[in-house]
């Protein structure tokens, strides 16, 4: 049975030679740097397990490999959420950089430097870069129109604008790229932009800035693209085909203040202003900058062999894995800022997104998993397991279904791999105690064959990035030790030297079967290998010799959800949300849940319902997680003058309302509103921004949808000056309480 993973190494060349082909050994692979921002969700974990996979079978294959990445602490973002809490923007990006990297290790995702952007090596290089490109002239400053908004008194970034895309006509689009036609944008090419932090409709404003000669870039990117050593995906292929085909325009790599991030050498007496350079210069530069951590600090105080960023960079290979939104940053400008410094093009991997049963993530649909809640329920290695056996090279979009997942995991996963490695070492532990692990006897000589085959195969399975066909092969692997197991009926003469033969040779598959799968599930072959006795690090040969067999206890279970038969499957209404999900996160003991979802909206336009005239229909802006909406209210004979009384008023809406037809007309929001008999009051802020979440003291809001019927269940009322009471808990925003507007007596009811 022919060695695993790990690769001999026999050479007959000379010593200049093997040194050489040693430093190709060297291999970075990274993955996009998370941002610094927010939680990761199990949309964010694909890339990183998907890197984590690739890296561990290159340091089983001899390679010299790291998995570098870092987080993206700067821009205007961190900048602007860091403010609304009143805290350092160093700080608040800090505290999820700590975040993120306890959530990757919990995934057993093993890094060998995760580093930051806003670090002193990124600095060093960020300017040395620039200074290198203002040495090769192609740096320039012009002046050119910026989005600003004068309510926020602030120049806006263009993920802060949002607007009609000029291309397509879609809505709700970020100033940077349109999600619908894939369109690079500027803020300033958007139709009826809006602020996003306000809501206002921003202006135009001039202001200098530094650019980068892109332009002069086309042809080496065309020669690049179209080289073998660029190994370009066919997609990501045909997306730089046409971006080049439309022509390259400058890049403008600076940004106004306020802005957290470097701010450029000499760019006040340069400009008049304090300029910082734009995140996605520095941000990419962050990969480089990881690895210099690495060698200069990290490898040091591990005893490591000593290196330099260089040896990596310039001698060794460079692998970046992506998303495909990032996709037109990582193949037009970071390749030519590397072709500007004299630095090889790495080679890039994209893959698609998660969906879940085939829609997009969303906070407000109920479909959106942190990592932390997605561990409360299931184990990392399910997970692992799960996207390994959708992952290849092309850029298709994964789709979280949960019951496919039951049945990867319980079906596959435990059914086929688990059970063999459980059955054949629980076999030997208790009937053998030791067995003697051989390679081949003669009637296993075309089984063998078999089995070498599909080892050759899931090796380059591996190196080609295709772990769908890895895992497929594995499975097949498997499924051959499992019908040698049970037509060798080693049960019927266990003493015989041929059942201990046979026996050996079984546990040996299994040996073999958990280093293949090693990459993909860790603590699993841990588990097998410990069982065992032996390292899964020192493993290379078909063949190891005796062995004393343990009970591997637990192995199955490492691996398995949990009985969906026994529990139930069900799901939440038509979110396909598994219940014991919903049951299960909203027991979390560190915070209770009210059941609605609720934000602050600004009524933009008010007008009768055509079929009902006690009603109205409102159109709502709740902000950029919650869109524009349209919400039916029985509110019209309680404000006559709708154009001056409603219309630009902030209330608290309820948008995890099931949406609804009233008399005809659709409603997918609801009003609060407080009735006392006598007067009627909204339930009003002043300072809170348009979107912020409103929450009661103590309570996280619930993100499934509810019925109408549900929320009239909810009980609100109106306590002393006009706050809102549930549960004697007080309704407000991050920065304010909510009051109800129009006198309305203490008691009363909010609906």
């Amino acid at each position: 049975m022919e060695p695993a993973i790990s690769e001999t190494n026999v050479s007959t060349q000379k010593d200049d030679n093997q040194n050489d082909n040693k430093q190709k050994d060297k291999v970075v692979v990274t993955a996009a740097l998370p941002y610094a921002n927010g939680d990761l969700h199990i949309g964010h974990l694909l890339e990183y397990i998907q890197t984590d996979i690739y890296v561990r079978y290159l340091k089983l294959a001899g390679k010299d490999a790291l998995y570098i990445c870092a987080s993206d602490m700067h821009g205007t973002p961190v900048e602007v959420n860091a403010r609304k809490q009143g805290i350092d923007p160093e700080k608040f990006a800090l505290k999820y950089w700590k975040a993120h990297h306890k959530d990757l290790v919990s995934y057993h995702i093993e890094f060998d430097n995760f580093y930051k952007t806003h670090s002193p090596e990124n600095k060093e290089l960020a300017e040395w870069v620039f200074s290198k490109l203002q040495e090769k002239d192609l740096i320039y400053r012009k002046k050119m129109d910026i989005i600003y908004c004068d309510s926020c008194a602030r120049s806006l970034p263009d993920r802060f604008v949002k607007g009609t895309c000029p291309h397509c006509t879609t809505n709700g689009q970020y100033g940077d790229i349109c999600e619908s036609c894939g369109t690079i944008l500027k803020g300033v090419d958007l139709i009826n932009p809006k602020c996003t932090l306000c809501g206002k409709t921003p202006i135009q404003k001039e202001s200098e800035h530094y650019f980068f000669k892109l332009s002069k870039f086309s042809t080496r990117l065309n020669e690049w693209m179209d080289s073998s050593v660029a190994n370009l995906q066919p997609e990501v292929k045909n997306w730089l085909k046409n971006w080049l085909d439309g022509g390259l325009e400058d890049w403008c790599v600076s940004r106004d203040a306020p802005y957290f991030g470097f701010e450029i050498p000499n760019s006040v007496e340069e400009t008049g202003e304090r300029k910082f350079f734009y995140v996605w210069l520095d941000a990419p530069i962050g990969y480089i900058s990881s690895t210099k951590h690495f060698c200069d600090t990290v490898a040091l105080a591990e005893g490591r062999t000593a290196c330099k960023w260089q040896d990596y960079w310039y001698d060794g290979k460079v692998e970046h894995i992506i998303g495909k939104d990032i996709s037109y940053f990582h193949f037009l400008f970071w390749p030519a800022i590397l072709m500007a410094v004299d630095i090889p093009i790495p080679e890039l991997n994209v893959h698609g997104f998660i969906t879940v049963d085939g829609k997009k993530m969303s906070k407000s649909r109920g479909t959106f998993f942190t990592a932390r809640d997605f561990l409360d329920l299931f184990s990392a290695e399910s997970l692992r397991f799960f996207y390994a056996s959708h992952l290849d090279r092309r850029v298709v979009d994964i789709d979280m279904s949960f019951t496919e997942f039951q049945s990867v995991v319980n079906n596959v996963l435990v059914g086929n791999l688990g059970n063999y490695c459980y059955r054949v070492l629980t076999f030997a532990q208790k009937n053998h105690g030791k067995v003697e692990m051989i390679a081949s006897g003669d009637s296993e000589k075309e089984l063998i064959g078999l089995f070498d085959k599909l080892v050759i195969g899931v090796k380059s399975a591996y190196a080609g990035k295709d772990f769908k066909t890895a895992v497929k092969l594995i499975l097949q692997i498997a499924d051959l030790g499992n019908a040698y197991f049970q037509k060798s009926e080693v049960w019927k003469d266990k003493s015989s030297d041929e059942t201990k033969a046979k026996v050996g040779f079984c546990v040996n598959l299994a040996r073999n079967l958990v280093i293949l799968v090693s990459p993909i599930l860790p603590e699993f072959s841990k588990k097998v290998y410990g069982a065992l006795g032996l390292d899964i690090v020192s493993s290379g040969s078909g063949v190891v010799g005796e062995s004393n067999v343990a009970k591997p206890s637990n192995v199955t279970n490492e691996l398995s959800l949990f009985n969906f038969d026994d529990i139930g499957f069900d799901f939440v209404g038509d979110l396909k949300k598994p219940a014991l999900l919903v049951q299960k996160i909203e027991h979390i003991p560190k915070t209770e849940r009210f059941p609605l979802q609720m934000a602050v909206g600004e009524i933009v336009s008010v007008k009768d319902h055509p079929n009902a005239d006690s009603l109205l229909l409102m159109q709502v802006n709740l902000g950029a997680e919650f869109g524009e909406r349209q919400v039916v209210a029985g509110l019209k004979k309680y404000f006559s003058d709708l154009s001056t009384m409603l219309v630009g008023k902030k209330a608290v809406f309820c948008v995890n309302m099931k949406p609804a037809k009233l008399r005809g007309e659709k409603s997918s929001a609801m009003i609060f509103a407080a009735d006392d008999g006598e007067h009627v009051g909204l339930l009003e802020v002043e300072k809170s921004e348009v979107g912020n979440l409103v929450v009661f003291a103590g309570l996280e809001n619930s993100v499934s949808e509810v019925t109408f019927d549900e929320f009239l269940k909810v009980k609100m009322v109106v306590g002393a000056d006009g706050v809102v009471l549930f549960d004697s808990r007080k309704m407000s925003t991050a920065i304010e309480d909510v009051k109800v507007s129009g006198g309305v007596a203490v008691g009363a009811p909010v609906k």
